[in-house]
Order: C-alpha cells, then structure tokens, then sequence
C-alpha cells in the first residue's frame, strides 16, 4: 500500500481498513503511545530530580542550623 494511500484513510470513513491498513494504524498508535510514555516518563524524573535536590538542600540548611546552635 502506498505512503499517500495510508496517509488518505481516516477513521470517519465509512469503509472498514484493510488489513494492512489497520496494522499501519496499530503500529503508528503503539509507536505514538511509546513516544508520550517516554516523554512523560521523562518529566516525572525530572520532577523526581528537582524535589530531591530541593529536600537535600533543606536538610543541608537544616544540618548547618542545628550545628551552628540555630533552630
């Protein structure tokens, strides 16, 4: 099947896709499905990131408080 006949079906249609229509369609699906997890994936481990070092740099201050005889 060509590029401009992939490109040319949408789910509107009253046609059913073709076999090798529907596993283009699957496989673009999975591929865009791979790409959104990884990116949020990405964000929550730099959310991760971001609250650690802002709970090391409180327990540094914490640390450096307690030791000077500050509370």
């Amino acid at each position: 099947m060509s590029e401009e006949q992939m490109n040319s079906y949408r789910l509107t249609s009253m046609e059913e896709p073709g076999d090798e229509r529907m596993a283009q369609i699957m496989r673009e699906v999975a591929d865009e499905a791979r790409k959104s997890t990884h990116r949020a994936a990405a964000r929550v481990a730099a959310g991760i990131e971001a609250a650690s070092q802002e709970a090391r740099i409180r327990v540094e201050e914490t640390i450096n408080r307690l030791r000077s005889g500050n509370k």
